[in-house]
């Protein structure tokens, strides 16, 4: 799923990102394919356009998204992790700065010590001003992962991304007591409504099969539709 970088929602995470300052994101998720790489993609591209110096880190290692180009940006002078290169998102044109998933087994110890994260960080950011972190699905931890809840604890600010009809009230609040629990700081939640548009959406969909038969009236009703004040509220 590619958002744009310029998508209204993600340019209010952004703002929120900017307004406080925070220099370390954590995008988190109960369920795989609930849409954290597409999010954490997406404000990348967005805080790169703003000019920022930004790390993308996956660290989802149930389904690892990151694909190296095969250009290395910076030497890092910590040996386990790979060195930041150039990074692309599997099956999307999307190209920035980012460490691809860890498969030693060393490495993903050492990344659940304590501090060893935050030393990572302390280094990343003298040559990024933001750090966004891609972490594992809360409900799949198994021995090969880093607990999303440890990658939270570490971060600024932490957004939690929820998949209307797929994931429960139940699992959400177990996976936010999880990253209280941790001591992580979250910012808020993102709904992907992906496959539950809104009504506006579905009137537009319906409109627009009667665009061949019926080009004028599928004109006037997109135009009403589109102008409609209440369907345009949020909910």
């Amino acid at each position: 799923m590619n958002i744009p970088p310029l998508n209204l929602e993600v340019e209010r995470i952004y703002f929120q990102v900017i307004r406080n300052d925070y220099k370390t994101l954590a995008f988190a998720s109960t369920e795989s394919r609930e849409g954290v790489t597409s999010l954490a993609t997406a404000i990348a591209q967005r805080s790169l356009l703003a000019g920022k110096s930004t790390l993308v880190v996956d660290l989802n290692l149930y389904h690892p998204s990151l694909e190296s180009q095969g250009m290395t940006t910076v030497q890092s002078e910590r040996g386990l992790l790979p060195n930041p290169e150039l990074v692309g998102v599997a099956g999307e044109h999307a190209y920035f700065t980012g460490i691809i998933a860890p498969s030693k087994r060393e490495t993903i110890m050492e990344l659940r010590r304590p501090g060893s994260l935050e030393a990572y960080l302390e280094e990343w950011h003298k040559d990024y001003d933001l750090v966004i972190f891609d972490t594992s699905p809360m409900s799949r931890l198994n021995a090969n992962n880093i607990p999303p809840e440890r990658v939270a604890a570490a971060a600024d600010g932490t957004i939690f991304v929820v998949m209307a009809g797929q994931t429960t009230t139940a699992m959400a609040a177990e996976s936010v007591k999880k990253l209280n629990d941790a001591g992580a700081h979250i910012l808020g939640s993102v709904i992907n409504d992906k496959n539950n548009p809104s009504l506006k959406v579905e009137i537009l969909r319906e409109i627009g099969r009667l665009k061949k038969r019926l080009p004028k009236l599928a004109g006037k009703l997109r135009k009403m539709v589109l102008s409609s004040h209440l369907l345009s509220l949020e909910i």
